[in-house]
């Protein structure tokens, strides 16, 4: 049974790589506006906005419409509607006007609903068979994710490169599909006869399991969704402008590639302190490292030290990565496995908030200033309102 349930964990991770193939757009993005120059930024970047409201609205509807369905079913509909989303985009016609809906279309509502399927499946699908480490299993899932985002970033480029945009995007869509409809299978809950022990697993369950319309009926619930705003969108006011940055204070563009490495390796770092601080410590952690990055930010922008920023930049990425994790353990932890799947699916639309807010704020502050300082600032107060929520984040 332990080697059944590691092959689903590593197949999860493998399905969680796939999934972050989505997140490509940021190189896509630029093809795509060299072929239809009259496309403006406010246009293209519309398509990120869809793509991230659409993957909350998908694991929604997994929890909540699809929940009555396999996860392997599940996983099947989101290859359709990803490997429909890619191979969309790759057709768009000459009209510059059409080519933009059909992209807000494949990709942005197809690829975006379907990863969020996905997304939900995968996490709700593999996690109940690590009660006794719900922390490390989240941490490795979402790990998945984060390094996935930058492996199939840079091989999208390169393949860009080679066979050109529209046969990239025809690739994608072939792979995506077949590697998630040929594991979907092996996504799917224990059965009555797996356990573990009363005493490996007592320390992760929730005294009662919660239904979605109870669990929103909790203040803490709000509180937290607000602290998890507050920390993804100071985390995307770095991490979206992560090559900017270093090149602005005089380093390769390149370096900025190590924040996404350490976005990745967070969720795996706090996945495990989940298990061994419990949630309150967890959440009290990424808080201090997030208030210390901001710090760091500040003083390397005002002493002039691009290593200073550099290392806080590298903080932000632990804990962008890192709350992610919190959200998709926790909230087993707090309010049961029984509802998960519509349970997180809820929580996690504090990413559409949080995905308005953060390049907003970074656009208006970076404008304002000509400079990231106010950037930086701004880190550290959204930090420190995360830390004040943090006090009043109490079990339901």
């Amino acid at each position: 049974m332990k080697q059944n349930r590691t092959i689903k964990a590593a197949v999860g991770a493998l399905l969680m790589m796939v999934l972050s193939a989505m997140y490509a757009w940021s190189y896509f993005k630029f093809e795509l506006g060299n072929a239809y120059p009259v496309w403006t930024q406010k246009q293209i970047t519309l398509n990120f906005t869809i793509m991230m409201s659409l993957f909350c609205l998908g694991g929604l509807f997994a929890g909540s419409v699809l929940k009555k369905l396999s996860k392997t079913v599940q996983l099947l509909i989101a290859a359709a509607l990803i490997g429909v989303g890619f191979f969309g985009v790759s057709l768009l016609p000459a009209s510059s006007g059409a080519a933009l809906v059909q992209m807000y279309i494949c990709y942005g509502v197809l690829n975006g609903f379907g990863t969020g399927i996905a997304y939900n499946a995968v996490l709700s699908g593999v996690q109940p068979w690590f009660p006794d480490k719900p922390g490390m299993i989240s941490g490795v899932l979402l790990m998945g994710m984060g390094i996935g985002t930058l492996i199939l970033g840079k091989l999208a480029n390169a393949m860009i490169g080679a066979m050109g945009l529209n046969m990239t995007f025809r690739v994608f869509a072939i792979a995506s599909a077949a590697i998630l409809a040929v594991c979907s299978p092996i996504i799917c809950l224990p059965g009555s006869d797996f356990s573990v022990t009363a005493a490996a697993a007592s320390g992760s369950s929730a005294a009662k399991d919660y239904t979605t319309a109870e669990m929103i009926k909790r203040p803490t619930v709000w509180i937290y969704f607000v602290w998890n705003i507050m920390l993804s969108a100071s985390g995307m006011l770095v991490i979206n402008s992560a090559s900017s940055i270093t090149v602005f204070y005089g380093l390769a563009a390149v370096v900025g590639l190590f924040v996404s490495l350490f976005n990745g390796f967070g969720r795996l770092f706090i996945g495990g302190c989940m298990d061994k601080l419990g949630w309150k410590g967890t959440m009290y952690l990424i808080n201090g490292i997030l208030l210390l990055s901001g710090v760091l930010l500040l003083i390397g922008d005002r002493a002039g030290s691009p290593a200073i920023v550099v290392i806080g930049m590298l903080c932000t990425g632990i804990c962008y990565g890192g709350g992610i994790t919190i959200c998709a353990a926790l909230i087993r932890q707090l309010y049961g496995g029984k509802h998960y799947a519509s349970n997180f699916s809820v929580c996690n639309l504090c990413t559409i908030p949080a995905s308005i807010l953060g390049p907003m704020l970074s656009a208006a502050l970076q404008d304002g200033s000509g400079g990231y300082t106010s950037t930086f600032i701004m880190v550290i107060v959204m930090a420190a309102v995360a830390y004040v929520l943090n006090f009043f984040v109490r079990k339901p």
